[in-house]
Formats: structure tokens, C-alpha cells, sequence
């Protein structure tokens, strides 16, 4: 292998870069957000599926485990023992009895409430470096990425 070879080129940007990127933040949060939630006993899926159910409450399971990225059956394991311990609650939806709609309690906010001083730890940690200008494009990115990611999700090619 020659010097040029093994130099890398941070400007080049081929088919499937910014996969690549989203998924090495992803591998690299993991761990650090795998051991904040279990500080308090939870996992990143439960963390996660409290803070969803936070910002929307009122939704079904498969509409969480849609907004989730999981199939309903494993969100509903990560559902049962939050709801065993008073974390979550099922209601029926008074528009249609058949479906159970979701909420945090207020233990299940105060448990995500006990995480959040770490979680913006690692946030900051994160986006150390980026102005409030850079911030906001971010944010706004993001949420177009999530918004497609969804669609994707949601059509069948």
C-alpha cells in the first residue's frame, strides 16, 4: 500500500457516505446511551419509547413501534415491564374502544426527568463545536431525514 493510498480524502463523498456517517454516530452513541439508561434500570429502547410517548402521547403500540423504527412485537417487550411498573399507561381511545392508547404517568415522567442532566451531557458532548447558526440547520436536517426515513418505511418499492 502506497503513502496516497492509505491518505484519506475527507473531501470525497461516494454513494452511501452519509449512511455510513449516520451509522457510525448510531454504533458510536450506543454504548453511552445504553449505560445512562441502564444507570436507571432501563434500556435504550424503554428510554426511548418514554421520551416517544413524552412528546406524543396518546398513541397506539404499533404507532410507537413505527415512530421507533421496530416491529410491534419487539416493542411490545420493551412496553410490558414499563407498564408492570407503573411507567406507562393503556387506556382505551374513546373514539374507538379497540385501541389502547399510551402515555407516560408521572413516575414514568420522573424517570426520564432522573436521565435528562446525562442525556444533555452527551448531546453537548456531541455537538461540541457547532454555533447556534449550525444548530438549527442540523435540527432542520435531522427532522427531514426522519420525516423520509418514514415515508420509506411507510412505501413498499
Amino acid at each position: 500500500m502506497t503513502t496516497q493510498d492509505s491518505e484519506a480524502t475527507p473531501d470525497l463523498v461516494i454513494d452511501g457516505w452519509f449512511i455510513y456517517m449516520i451509522k457510525l454516530l448510531d454504533t458510536g452513541l450506543r454504548p453511552e446511551v445504553e449505560r445512562i439508561a441502564g444507570s436507571r434500570g432501563f434500556t435504550a429502547a424503554q428510554y426511548t419509547a418514554l421520551t416517544v410517548l413524552l412528546s406524543r402521547p396518546g398513541i397506539t403500540s404499533s404507532e410507537l413501534a413505527r415512530r421507533s423504527f421496530v416491529r410491534a412485537q419487539s416493542m411490545a417487550g420493551t412496553l410490558g415491564p414499563l407498564i408492570e411498573q407503573g411507567l406507562i399507561s393503556r387506556a382505551p381511545d374513546p373514539d374507538n374502544a379497540r385501541r389502547l392508547l399510551l402515555r407516560t404517568t408521572p413516575r414514568g415522567r420522573a424517570a426520564v426527568t432522573r436521565l435528562q442532566d446525562e442525556v444533555a451531557t452527551l448531546q453537548d458532548r456531541l455537538v461540541a463545536g457547532l454555533d447556534e447558526q449550525q444548530l438549527d440547520a442540523l435540527s432542520a436536517a435531522l427532522r427531514l431525514l426522519r420525516n423520509n426515513v418514514q415515508d420509506l418505511n411507510t412505501t413498499t418499492p
